[in-house]
């Protein structure tokens, strides 16, 4: 065997380990994202586990609000930093997300354990867990960090999209009527829609 070599930093020795835990993700020496996932399912077991407390098949809280509850706690959890780690997901990470998705599917519909995934997120109108993270992830990337990606990832690029208008520093509702007919204030080459009550009152000023 062949001793790993050894590192410091400023005199501190930097021990070797298979994964840290980084801005909330974990990165193991293969890089292959399972230990973050793996680490993210046990955080969804134990959120399963109080959601049981609160609602069963047949008593608690309606679907709707189990639904809304995976939807906005569960799901956001495991979406964390998936711009980073779900652009492109192996098989692996797809078989794994799938795992950790079905208790909750199951939990949601009150439905029997041999119903099929697939049928469970049909039914749920509750996309596949790898398909909704690699979208985020995807849209994130490109759309927000404006991260050009590969071509067998996705053919669209930051430069097909159009930029947000910045600029403003007030809501145009808050306009004087005035600046709103001489244009006053307003930057060129930008139009306003008003509503129909508010293009009567600048007609009428």
């Amino acid at each position: 065997m062949v001793r790993s070599p050894k590192i410091t930093w400023n005199g501190y020795k930097i021990n070797r380990v298979k994964s840290f835990k980084y801005l909330g993700i974990h990165l193991d020496d293969r890089l292959n994202w399972l230990e973050h996932i793996n680490k993210q399912g046990e955080k969804a077991i134990k959120m399963q586990q109080n959601l049981k407390r609160i609602a069963g098949g047949n008593w608690g809280i309606s679907r709707i609000h189990r639904w809304t509850l995976y939807k906005t706690v569960i799901e956001r959890m495991l979406a964390h930093g998936s711009s980073a780690w779900c652009l492109n997901p192996t098989f692996k990470m797809k078989r794994k997300l799938s795992s950790i998705q079905r208790p909750f599917l199951l939990h949601i519909s009150a439905a029997y354990r041999t119903t099929p995934t697939a049928a469970l997120q049909a039914i749920l109108g509750i996309p596949p867990l790898h398909m909704q993270l690699q979208f985020e992830a995807r849209f994130t990337s490109i759309y927000r960090l404006r991260i050009p990606l590969p071509p067998f990832i996705t053919d669209t690029q930051p430069h097909d999209l159009e930029m947000k208008a910045t600029g403003w520093s007030t809501h145009p509702s808050n306009r004087s009527v005035t600046g709103l007919v001489t244009g006053t204030g307003v930057r060129d080459g930008v139009l306003f829609c008003s509503y129909h009550s508010c293009v009567q009152g600048v007609f009428s000023y």
